[in-house]
This record gives C-alpha cells, structure tokens and sequence, in this order.
C-alpha cells in the first residue's frame, strides 16, 4: 500500500512538472495560438483575429509617444498579441481576466492584451472595472495609449533588467502612465483632485494617476531624469508628503 501511494505521488509530480514545462514552454512561444500578424516598424501584432488596418496608425501614435522618454531605444522590435478570446488572455495572465493588458518583462518582454476594438482605437474593459461606465476616464486612454503604456515597460525592463524585482509600482506604472498620456496630464487639477480624495486619485479603483502625479512632479517639477530617479528612488513616504503638501492652485 505504501509503494502504491508513493508510485502515485511520483506520477503525480510528473506530470504536475510536464504541465508547468509545457506552460512556460507557451509562454515562451505563444504565436501558435495567434493566427494573424502584422508588423509596422518596430512592432509586431499578433491577434486571434483579423486585424484592421487602422492598426499602423495606433502603432505610430505608441511610437510617437514612448520616442519621448529618455529610454527609448530604436533597435527594441515590441511584440504585441491580442487576445480577443478571454481564454486566451487568461493563460498569459495566470487566469486574471480583468486586467487590460500585461508585459511579461520578467520573461520574454511580449505584451498581451485582452479583447480591443482597434477601429476605434479602444480597449473593450470588463464591466467589473470601477470606472468601466465612466466614459471620462478613458477619454485620456486610448488604446494607443495602453500600446505606448505597455511598451514603455519593456523599455523599463531593458534599463533595469528583466530580473530586478525591486522598483516600486508607483515607479513602474506612474512612468509608463507618463508616458502613454503624452502629456495629456493637468497637475494641479490631479492634485486637487487628491486633495478631495477623488477614487480616481485612488490607485485600487485601477487608475494610475497617483502614482503619474509623483512622476509628474519629480521629472516636470524638481526637473529630474527618469535615469537618475531609477539610480537614487526616493522614499514613497515621503515623496508622498512632499506632494501633498503643495498647494493645488
């Protein structure tokens, strides 16, 4: 009886290894599940569809967008895959299907996204997203945003390493917000706005405008280099202090 249920766990933990061996394998080499492809300068496309050829001018507002930042580097070829089937998008998010899109920059550097309607330059959200039925929220993010969101992290990856854990998100997504807004980002308002503990100043209902207005001020305002906050990152606490205490005028 012993030798069976030790026969039986060794199965067990061989095939547990098969299964994890094949995923990180599909990690690795996922164009087999994508059937369409289109490549326009630096970035290759790959969808579970068709893809519209509106598509070259999203990439050319991304590229627009990420030339802009201080780590921009023009021999990075992005690989961007489109998951129009959720199911697709889960296996490369470990089954979370309600994020709009993730960059494996601890493994491969390719960005997936969930379902898009590239005609209109839009992400489709889960309607469990806090601001899913605020059409405000997204007037701002296009989905030329989220490619020039998604890209500026591989950027990251590249300057620090894909194997450096230790940047705090506000540091990850608040630059690569600042980056996929190009801009389209009023300070004082945001400011105010936290001030008045606005959810969109919340960075658990899904928004990153906390974390940009920190950028905001160290690279607009104390007129730092990305380079030199990633070399000396200040203290959040009291980054944070600092900012709240300024006046919203």
């Amino acid at each position: 009886m012993r030798n069976k249920v030790k026969t039986n766990l060794k199965r067990a933990s061989v095939s547990l290894l098969g299964l994890a061996i094949i995923y990180f394998l599909v990690l690795l080499h996922p164009n087999f599940l994508f059937a369409h492809s289109i490549t326009y300068k630096q970035v290759t496309v790959y969808s579970d569809r068709d893809i519209d050829n509106y598509i070259n001018a999203i990439i050319e507002d991304a590229l627009t967008r990420i030339k802009k930042s201080e780590l921009y580097d023009s021999s990075i070829h992005f690989k961007v895959y489109i998951c129009n089937d959720l199911w697709r998008f889960g296996i490369f998010t470990q089954g979370n299907k309600y994020a709009g899109a993730v960059t494996h920059y601890h493994l491969t550097g390719n960005i997936f996204f969930r379902p898009c309607d590239i005609e209109n330059n839009k992400i489709v959200p889960p309607k469990e997203w806090y601001f899913a039925e605020n059409p405000f929220t997204f007037s701002d993010r296009p989905l030329s945003y989220y490619f020039a969101h998604e890209m500026t992290h591989k950027l990251q990856s590249d300057f620090t390493g894909c194997y450096d854990f230790s940047n705090p998100t506000w540091l990850t997504e608040g630059y690569a917000d600042y980056i996929g807004k190009d801009g389209n980002f009023n300070f004082n308002e945001n400011l105010k706005l936290w001030h008045n503990n606005a959810p969109e100043l919340d960075p658990t209902k899904g928004l990153y405008r906390l974390y940009h207005l920190k950028i905001a001020y160290l690279l607009d305002k104390q007129k730092k280099s990305i380079k030199d906050i990633y070399r000396n990152i200040p203290n959040d606490k009291s980054l944070t202090e600092e900012i709240w205490e300024l006046k919203d005028n």
